[in-house]
């Protein structure tokens, strides 16, 4: 929660706050400080009638799903974001298992099955020499203004992980934006099991290096979500 005071010292007008929630990466200005979930989602341009996960993250707590009669309270200290996770739907079928070639950290796998999304870890040429381990999220939701709502994500999980840092990301199909504007350093590419995906060229500064004892795939996502909201002007 962020406020804005519109006034001038001088102005002799009350001050006037402005309040703030990150819905996705899409950022809402209010007037008040409460909104309902089912209100924030259609602000923010996402469908509220879709099965969603709705989650609440607040700085120093553990995330909270909520419902979308919930009531967001942003005068509430630490309130970061409401995050949406499209649950798993099928046509009846038993869904098939996800692929879990290889272990994440406890933390990942915590941090994933908290979430709700299918989630699957698979590997490229089992050759030492060649292998390469990708962690991928299906449905991954992006933020507005992209021509698709969903994508498919792609991390690689190097084999010194957590020692070796986790750095770009991938995405099939490659992301375009609704202004036609072209995305810098996206021109990558790895082929996973058979299909092409395109590589965004996003790394840590000199500023926030990777550390092994705090960074992991939960940290990176966050990378993600802000290089793609950055591209959105969000």
């Amino acid at each position: 929660m962020t406020t804005d005071m519109n006034t001038t010292p001088d102005s002799g007008k009350k001050p006037h706050f402005q309040w703030k929630l990150n819905v996705q990466g899409v950022l809402l200005n209010l007037e008040e400080p409460t909104i309902k979930v089912r209100d924030a989602i259609d602000e923010a341009g996402f469908d509220s009638n879709k099965d969603w996960i709705i989650t609440l993250r607040v700085q120093g707590q553990p995330k909270q799903e909520v419902g979308l009669d919930f009531v967001v309270d942003l005068r509430t200290p630490g309130i970061e974001k409401l995050r949406l996770t499209p649950r798993e739907i099928n046509n009846g079928e038993a869904p098939s298992a996800p692929r879990r070639q290889f272990s994440l950290l406890e933390i990942d796998e915590k941090f994933l099955d908290g979430l709700g999304c299918l989630w699957e870890t698979v590997i490229e040429n089992t050759d030492d020499s060649k292998c390469r381990r990708w962690f991928l999220i299906h449905n991954y939701l992006i933020p507005r203004g992209f021509t698709v709502e969903y994508t498919l994500l792609a991390l690689e999980i190097p084999l010194t992980y957590p020692g070796a840092q986790i750095d770009m990301f991938y995405t099939y199909p490659p992301l375009t934006l609704k202004s036609g504007r072209s995305i810098d350093r996206t021109q990558v590419s790895a082929a996973i099991l058979g299909t092409q995906f395109n590589g965004w060229s996003r790394h840590r500064g000199a500023k926030s290096p990777w550390n092994p004892a705090s960074d992991n795939v939960s940290t990176h996502l966050a990378l993600v979500e802000s290089a793609m909201a950055k591209e959105t002007g969000e």
